[in-house]
């Protein structure tokens, strides 16, 4: 009230007060202060309020005198072309300076957008990770099975805790496509694409558009094949069934455990009460598991025979697209992810892709309505298992084609991971799975090339090398593969450890290209620190390659789950040695000058010629192996 009495003064008031100070200014104790300030220095500006009650403003920023006093907005009109300002013109030799700094921050500022993005997303959470044998240890017998598998999750989690429940964590919609369009801003040479920098003196290639006219075709010739098969009589003898059941659990479910080996068994009875006739889910799970029973227990040496258990996949196809518009069952959403697999197994990349992205929406549609609230407890863990079992069929998906992203892992943090009742590798191998898959699939986006320039980051990717070998360090033992290059005789770790190579060679593959632009001297353009680094990265790259090749043909003896991404890696890394093949800036790296792994990487990718984009492949190594003289045509036949 005091500071209202103040301020708040009458006209009459006003006048008399303003009289005072001309009559003080105009008295003869302070002519030199009139001289000094004449002619009267205004303030142009004056704030709303101020302006607005015509009393003067001391034009304080951001708020003047009298409004800080009162305690309310301050706010100025904006300028007008109106006012006069003296524009300040800087020197010429300033704007040269300012050029070079804004230069440097937009450097800093790029290599901390890709930090500050990437570190809270990268980082697994390994500082609670707990020992497998201390926590069987601590569980009684009776609750061993949660207690357990939960720890078990926690091995493997590189999941942030810290979202809210009930609403995903959206990523920027940029950031996510460029997550899942890796290959299309890589310089990573693809079974697709390579867009290969100046100072790499190898053709470029684009195979795209060759790439979707073969699939296209193919699912035409699909498409015929089912109009045959649907009218052929199917073997739906005990016996076979039982035979089928048995492959698809072995093969399929102890790498993606969407339901347990009961549900297996309880759709198949339903299915044969029905006589396999009637078109409902039930139905319609019995014929996809049977097929995938059919082809991944397969086992025959010639790859371009028909797809075994064609006949099954095709009546299961045709009930599943009666049921498309049953958005809402789960049983249909788990017929989505067995149809995507088959597809994988038989190596139909787009036609895998438009299975999984159609699964992936049901999901999302799932996650958004209260469809969930109402399922019981079993029905909300098998939701999470198949919506795991999409993702990491997509991460594969996206890190091979050159598709847009459809948006699913925005519901990462809105879905718990799986948890197992019983003792299983298969449950610790889908949680592996699941970590190193978003692993793999992010850090695609830390380093590579993008937009004419090199991603290097030897900072990041070190802290990343750092994580993968914890992530390691915390594996179960059930699941825990050997680093080198051992024969395992199981296809699980087998695959598992692909991958944990091929992630060392995608982070080392800047550092081979910097190398390569700048020379082994790197002329000045790093620390000696940096460069020892960058040299280290360099040959675990390189390293990788070597090795990736070595285990590679454990999953090509065959189809295998793991089969059509182990192809696109070993090409990956057969033309990446190909490129670097007796370089002399890479030198220091004995392997570059190792013809043998160029010759294995070769021979394991020849059983799959048959398919068009893997010939096209071969038929590109065979053009590069010349033109760095390893080879000549009778040595590698067509």
């Amino acid at each position: 009230m005091a500071t209202k009495r103040k301020h708040d003064s009458s006209p009459a008031k006003e006048q008399t007060r303003l009289s005072t100070e001309d009559s003080a200014a105009s008295s003869p104790q302070a002519p030199r202060a009139v001289a000094e300030n004449y002619p009267r220095k205004r303030i142009a500006i004056a704030c709303n309020v101020c302006r607005f009650r015509k009393t003067r403003c001391d034009a304080a920023k951001p708020s003047c005198g009298f409004c800080t006093d009162l305690g309310i907005e301050c706010t100025y009109r904006k300028p007008t072309v109106g006012d006069r300002v003296k524009p300040v013109v800087p020197p010429p030799e300033a704007l040269a300076d300012i050029e070079r700094r804004l230069a440097q921050l937009e450097a800093r500022l790029d290599s901390t957008n890709q930090l500050v993005q990437n570190s809270s997303i990268l980082s697994p959470n390994v500082s609670n990770m707990s020992n497998t044998s201390d926590v069987l240890a601590s569980q009684g017998t009776s609750s061993r099975g949660s207690s357990v598998n939960r720890r078990a999750s926690d091995y493997i989690n590189v999941y942030p805790s810290n979202a809210s429940a009930g609403t995903p964590m959206l990523v920027p919609y940029e950031y996510a496509f460029r997550q899942t369009a890796t290959e299309a801003l890589t310089a990573r040479p693809s079974l697709l694409t390579f867009c290969a920098p100046p100072y790499v003196h190898v053709d470029s290639w684009d195979y795209t558009a060759e790439f979707y006219d073969d699939e296209i075709l193919a699912g035409e010739e699909l498409c015929d094949q089912f109009d045959s098969l649907l009218v052929q009589p199917l073997d739906l003898s005990k016996r076979t069934t039982r035979r089928l059941q048995q492959s698809f659990v072995e093969n399929f479910l102890r790498w993606t455990p969407i339901f347990d080996q009961k549900a297996c068994v309880k759709a198949v009875e339903e299915a044969s009460t029905g006589g396999f006739l009637i078109p409902n889910p039930a139905t319609c799970l019995t014929m996809m598991l049977l097929a995938l029973g059919a082809i991944s227990g397969d086992r025959s040496e010639c790859l371009e025979n028909d797809v075994p258990g064609l006949d099954y996949f095709a009546h299961g196809c045709q009930i599943l697209e009666r049921l498309s518009l049953r958005t809402g069952s789960l049983t249909t959403l788990q017929c989505r992810v067995l149809q995507a697999s088959y597809f994988k197994f038989a190596i139909r990349p787009m036609q895998a892709w438009n299975s999984i992205t159609q699964a992936a929406r049901d999901c999302m549609h799932l996650l958004t309505s209260r469809i969930r609230e109402r399922m019981t407890h079993m029905e909300q863990e098998a939701l999470h298992r198949a919506f795991w079992a999409c993702s990491t069929i997509l991460h594969e998906m996206e890190a091979t084609m050159k598709m847009h992203p459809i948006g699913l892992r925005h519901y990462h943090e809105l879905v718990p991971l799986p948890r197992f009742e019983e003792e299983d590798s298969g449950f610790y191998y889908f949680l592996a799975q699941i970590s190193l898959r978003k692993f793999l699939t992010q850090s695609l986006e830390v380093v590579g090339y993008h937009s004419g320039r090199v991603i290097y980051a030897p900072v990041i990717t070190k802290e990343l090398r750092k994580q993968i070998k914890e992530w390691y360090n915390h594996l179960p033992s059930v699941v825990r593969f050997p680093k080198d290059v051992t024969p395992v005789f199981d296809s699980r770790k087998s695959f598992l450890r692909g991958q944990y190579i091929a992630l060392f060679v995608v982070l080392g593959w800047p550092s081979v290209l910097r190398i390569m632009e700048h020379g082994e001297g790197g002329d000045g353009v790093l620390s000696e620190h940096d460069w020892s680094l960058t040299r280290e990265q360099a040959q675990g790259c390189i390293q990788g390659c070597c090795s990736f090749l070595s285990v590679a043909d454990e999953q090509l003896m065959g189809r295998k789950m793991g089969s059509h991404f182990t192809l696109w890696a070993a090409y990956a890394t057969l033309a990446t040695l190909i490129i670097t093949f007796n370089n002399p800036a890479l030198a220091f790296v004995e392997e570059t000058k190792q013809a043998h792994h160029i010759r294995n990487g070769y021979e394991i990718l020849r059983p799959w010629g048959h398919l068009p984009l893997i010939r096209r492949g071969l038929e590109r190594a065979r053009i590069m192996m010349n033109q760095v003289g390893l080879a000549h045509t009778d040595d590698i036949p067509d």
